[in-house]
């Protein structure tokens, strides 16, 4: 199972991202919202994605007795608002960021 937590952060206040797993899309998560997948025992990637903006893609391996928790959310806040429009053109895929925060055994 997948646990993946979104941040605050006030660009993209009212729009969801998309959660592709494997290239697929797995839902959406809005802001401060907490969203659980589960997912099949194997090798991984996942990323997010909103109109042609990206996260960072992380490749994990899932077993069916671990929660595998993520946090994510927007490179634009405090002082990088004022790059908004470098990020949506030239690092188009750093506009979105995730990490793996930690694996729990159940």
């Amino acid at each position: 199972m997948i646990k993946i937590n979104r941040s605050t952060s006030y660009a993209d206040k009212i729009r969801a991202y998309k959660i592709i797993l494997d290239n697929e899309c797995l839902g959406e998560i809005k802001r401060k919202e907490t969203r659980e997948f589960e997912v099949t025992e194997g090798k991984h990637t996942i990323y997010l994605k909103i109109d042609w903006c990206k996260s960072n893609k992380i490749e994990f391996y899932a077993s069916s007795d671990e929660v595998i928790e993520f946090d994510c959310g927007s490179s634009i806040s405090g002082w990088r608002t004022l790059l908004s429009f470098i990020y949506i053109t030239f690092l188009k895929n750093k506009y979105l960021w995730i990490k793996m925060k930690n694996k729990v055994i159940l």
